[in-house]
């Protein structure tokens, strides 16, 4: 009973304390350190009388006392001290460590935005929202025409405009080769569009500079509603048949997936106009 007394007593608020930084650490270390400096005091001091009444002592009681208690508490105190600082230390740079690694492995490394696998977690955790998949208009031929580092330049260039338009509380990554999600949170249809179109202008009003190379890129995007009913294989294929019919009718637009289930044909003279857009009511 005593044992379990003394070990909570003594480390009762490690779980709680968060070695994020050097303050809780400190404030840990303090409190342990003048919790043992007391527990060692008190057994040198009942050594100390034990020995005394033995007559084992040369010295009266109260000198070894004071001489002892002072000694174990500046020992105890500056050892468990020092021991739990240096505990502190590795504990925050294993967490460091062990975030950084979290965060890697949810990035993309070119880009900077969330990956694939990063981003279908995320999705399956929101019930309702749109989802738009973009992705960058004849990305072989740039690659082929200006090289695989000027591509790199492009990927960095298209990742760089969506986060400028696209903030919180929404979700950006990249999710394969040319190709980018963005997870529309707490945003009604009319207000994801209106945004949509803003980032496929601002990706066409943005030259490329890449190599003394100036590069005119375009997206074309697809969009479908995220519903409780819907895992992401079923979000993502919606989006996927809309983001064809974007390419398939001119590229540089983006099309709703109701646009499909309506059967809506579009003019093939405005589809050419490279600032059409599509309109879903």
């Amino acid at each position: 009973m005593l044992k379990k007394q003394i070990e909570a007593w003594v480390i009762r608020d490690i779980g709680a304390t968060e070695f994020d930084h050097w303050d809780p650490v400190l404030r840990f270390a303090t409190r342990l350190s003048l919790r043992i400096s007391i527990i060692a005091s008190l057994m040198v001091a009942g050594i100390l009388t034990l020995l005394h009444t033995f007559g084992i002592l040369l010295n009266p009681l109260a000198r070894d006392l004071l001489i002892g208690c002072g000694i174990a508490l500046v020992v105890s105190f500056t050892l468990t001290m020092l021991c739990s600082m240096y505990m502190g230390y590795a504990v925050i740079h294993l967490a460091r460590t062990r975030l950084e690694f979290q965060q890697m492995s949810r990035t993309d490394m070119l880009s900077g935005l969330l990956n694939r696998r990063a981003f279908i977690e995320d999705l399956s955790q929101v019930e309702r929202g749109q989802l738009l998949i973009l992705d960058i208009d004849r990305f072989k031929q740039i690659n082929d025409r200006y090289g695989h580092m000027a591509g790199d330049d492009v990927i960095v260039s298209v990742a760089g405009t969506i986060s400028e338009i696209v903030g919180p509380p929404h979700l950006i990554a990249r999710i394969g080769g040319e190709e980018f999600a963005v997870l529309f949170r707490d945003a009604d249809l009319a207000e994801v569009q209106s945004v949509a179109e803003k980032l496929r202008r601002a990706v066409a009003n943005r030259l490329v500079e890449a190599f003394h190379q100036t590069i005119a890129v375009t997206v074309s995007g697809g969009l479908a509603d995220i519903t409780p009913l819907r895992d992401f294989s079923a979000v993502y294929a919606a989006a996927d048949r809309a983001l064809y019919l974007a390419k398939s009718s001119g590229r540089n637009r983006i099309v709703h997936e109701r646009e499909l289930m309506r059967g809506a044909h579009l003019d093939p003279v405005v589809l050419d106009r490279p600032d059409a857009a599509i309109s879903v009511a």
